[in-house]
């Protein structure tokens, strides 16, 4: 978030509890019992509608940026690339994922720094590979 947001969200914040402070005052019988004004109505909604507005903006803000970084197919895995942080590769049957970037030539499985094996291939290809 900018600075211009947590200015909007302090100033909510601030103007929420002036009117949290002022529904919880110590109003008379007589008070209570009188309806509230038109402007007080806005302004409850409005000071709501900004809150929830503000909330709103920061979540869409974090799903975007969470999607924006999901999982990436890269293909097969190939010694002269190198992967980022969140690539999915296969390779020898199975599927890695890179946990961190990786710099070319560091092979799946060889450094549990840098891979997550994360769906084991089968036997059968693994001996295919292995008789070539």
């Amino acid at each position: 978030m900018t600075n211009k947001d947590d200015d909007e969200l302090s100033f909510i914040a601030a103007r929420a509890a002036e009117i949290r402070a002022g529904l919880d005052a110590a109003y008379s019988k007589e008070e209570l019992q009188r309806p509230l004004s038109r402007r007080m109505v806005h302004m409850l909604v409005a000071a709501t509608t900004a809150v929830t507005a503000a909330k709103l903006g920061a979540l869409a803000a974090r799903v975007a940026e969470l999607e924006a970084g999901g999982i990436r197919y890269v293909g097969s895995f190939q010694r002269a690339l190198g992967y980022r942080k969140g690539s999915v590769t296969t390779f020898a049957g199975s599927m890695w994922t890179a946990l961190d970037d990786v710099p070319a030539g560091v092979q799946p499985g060889s450094n549990p720094a840098f891979w997550q094996l994360s769906e084991k291939g089968s036997s059968w290809v693994r001996k295919q590979k292995e008789g070539q």
